[in-house]
């Protein structure tokens, strides 16, 4: 794997200007895949957008319309008419997508097409692959299929090969695809990757992706999700099943005593949550749930499901992060890997009990028995871009003090870029811009 810095530009670099030769060269479509909270939704009964809506719901919703409905013989998410409908390009007072869309168009030539378009001999076209994001990535590989699948049909190439971007958990769904297809093997996290979905990808550009997962899932389940003004709770992100597959991997460590000393509880054990109280297991959420839920026998029954709910998926986490850490076989996709290592990012959590109680410390600040001589800020935190580690990001452990991992296979790279830039903002990097440019044009080599 090779690494590398980009130049990190005090103005937009010329890009048409760089990229002006490259005019009448042949690209394949480019498929990108934005992450979680990516993809607007929209209640189809009412047509009315629940995430991310208007400005004032923004801003004091408690965005329990984001809740999906689960069945109670299944264990299944019920989305009740929700879908996907539109990239989330601006919001929220920042750019999320939509300079680097633009940059593809006014730069790259590329022209936004929707699967089934009638296409042009010889033109660049990119599609955005929409999907609900609450649902888990085994359900969102068979829609990224059937995009690629249509795309060859609107080329006339049954055997044409896409080029993929895809930012977080965008990169997870897509190395799951190119490494066992459309088939679910998270019950039992026993699989011999097959490649099913490698043939179908040339070039794989991962941005911003917890190849190693993320604390931010967890943090999500025990304070719930933090949304403009307002938070997404705690109850409510335990129905979301795609969140425990970006938690961090089994081998990682995630959790320290206040002294720094690991705490050995398994993430993806639902008695750890229990025996914790977080999540549905915190009492003020155990009793806010009965209440919404119809309370008395009605509220525990569905409080019962959810936990069993809960159960199931964070096993299913558990085997969808083992399932992409092992060893890579030689048909598998080598992506190209973009993010940034300039910012502080919580990497572990401190443990606190008080008064029986524990508590989840992301800061030194917030963790209240202080113990003279560590350094709470190095134990917490390793480089990465906010949300995401280096280590995560390139998949292998890094050295250091506290970043001791287990046995995996380490993620096979192309090249990896690092820039100093925040998870949410990555795409709209002009460093990043040009390097995607470069990537996508880059000639055809032995290493991709």
């Amino acid at each position: 794997m090779a690494g590398g810095c980009t130049r990190m530009f005090t103005r937009a670099p010329p890009l048409r200007d760089l990229y002006r030769d490259v005019g009448a060269r042949e690209q394949p479509p480019l498929v990108v895949i934005p992450g979680a909270f990516g993809s607007r939704l929209l209640d189809e009964r009412t047509g009315r957008a629940v995430w991310p809506g208007r400005s004032a719901r923004l801003l004091l919703s408690n965005y329990r319309s984001l809740e999906v409905g689960i069945d109670e013989d299944t264990l299944e998410p019920v989305t009740a008419g929700i879908k996907p409908y539109q990239v989330f390009e601006q919001g929220l007072g920042r750019d999320f997508y939509g300079q680097a869309l633009h940059t593809l168009e006014s730069a790259g030539g590329f022209v936004r097409r929707n699967p089934g378009d009638p296409v042009e001999p010889g033109q660049r076209n990119y599609y955005v692959y929409l999907y609900d994001w609450r649902l888990d990535n085994a359900a969102a590989v068979r829609g990224l299929h059937d995009l690629i699948e249509q795309i060859r049909v609107d080329h006339g190439a049954p055997g044409l090969r896409v080029d993929i971007m895809a930012h977080s958990n965008g990169g997870l769904l897509a190395r799951y695809y190119a490494r066992y297809g459309t088939t679910d093997h998270l019950d039992t996290g026993v699989a011999e990757p097959t490649c099913a979905g490698a043939s179908s990808i040339r070039r794989l550009l991962l941005v911003g992706t917890p190849n190693l997962g993320s604390i931010q899932p967890v943090l999500s389940h025990v304070r719930g999700e933090e949304m403009g003004l307002r938070k997404e709770p705690a109850e409510v992100v335990a129905t979301t099943t795609g969140a425990p597959q970006m938690m961090p991997h089994p081998a990682v460590p995630w959790l320290v005593d206040n002294r720094g000393e690991p705490v050995r509880f398994d993430l993806f054990d639902i008695e750890t949550w229990h025996g914790l109280r977080w999540s549905v297991f915190d009492p003020r959420v155990r009793e806010r749930t009965i209440t919404m839920k119809g309370g008395g026998a009605q509220g525990r029954r569905y409080l019962e499901v959810l936990e069993r709910f809960l159960a199931k998926h964070l096993i299913r986490g558990k085997h969808f992060m083992q399932l992409l850490t092992t060893q890579t076989p030689p048909e598998d996709v080598r992506p190209f890997v973009f993010g940034g290592d300039c910012e502080p990012t919580v990497a572990r959590l401190v443990l606190e009990e008080m008064r029986g109680k524990y508590y989840a410390r992301e800061t030194r600040e917030s963790v209240v028995n202080r113990v003279s001589g560590i350094d709470y800020d190095s134990l917490i935190h390793d480089p990465g871009d906010s949300v995401v580690t280096r280590s995560s990001l390139i998949g292998r452990c890094q050295p250091g003090q506290y970043s001791g991992c287990g046995d995996f296979a380490p993620l096979e790279a192309v090249h990896s870029f690092f820039l100093c830039e925040r998870h949410q903002q990555l795409t709209g990097n002009p460093s990043f811009q040009n390097n995607l440019l470069h990537t996508l044009f880059k000639e055809e080599t032995a290493e991709g």
